[in-house]
């Protein structure tokens, strides 16, 4: 099986880059890291436990659950809160990445790919062979980011200082996958891709 890390910036397409992988490889498992984090937020009581220990009771509503607008605001505007969050998160995260491709391997797959959005921030290991990378420009990050989610311009600021430069992630990945075009300009370089693979 081969394993390959994904990952891009945000509003770059990776969901997109995804789904069209899966229908083109149907043989292709894919894990998203962010899936596993709004699990974890959503549903895991002691993620809920130590995020109000970390940032206090307006951290979770009144039915104990994690509150990620507050967070969001919170961790974008405070780099050591953000990476208190993240110590909570990411090892949970990574375990079930490396879960999800054990299960990949036994299934008999033949490739899985992992969405990591900080894959070169924060050095995620999984056993990757090699990176992949889905690009735009950051304005065209902007103008997504306004039209998907409605931020404001000082937190999708916050959003992308907390992310390396797309041109950085660019030089370090060993594959790039531009996607300022239509999603048919996409699906043909990730069919490209797919014909690379054993």
């Amino acid at each position: 099986m081969r394993t390959f890390a994904l990952t891009g910036g945000i509003a770059t397409g990776k969901s997109t880059f995804c789904r069209l992988l899966e229908e083109e490889m149907p043989g292709a498992r894919i894990f998203d890291c962010d899936a596993s984090v709004r699990g974890l937020l959503a549903a895991d009581a002691g993620v809920a436990a130590e995020v109000r220990g970390l940032f206090g009771d307006d951290a979770v509503d009144v039915e104990g659950c994690v509150d990620r607008a507050f967070l969001r605001q919170r961790v974008f505007a405070d780099p050591a809160a953000r990476l208190a969050l993240e110590g909570v998160l990411h090892p949970r995260v990574r375990e079930e990445c490396l879960a999800s491709r054990a299960a990949a391997a036994k299934e008999g797959q033949v490739l899985f790919v992992a969405d990591v959005p900080l894959l070169f921030e924060k050095g995620f290991d999984f056993g990757q062979e090699r990176s992949l990378l889905v690009a735009v420009t950051r304005a065209t990050q902007i103008l997504r980011l306004k039209a998907r989610n409605g931020f404001d311009d000082a937190l999708m600021e916050a959003i992308l200082a907390a992310q390396l430069p797309i041109e950085e992630k660019m030089r370090r990945a060993d594959i790039v996958f531009w996607n300022e075009g239509p999603p048919e300009v996409l699906r043909s370089q990730i069919r490209r891709f797919s014909l690379s693979i054993p």
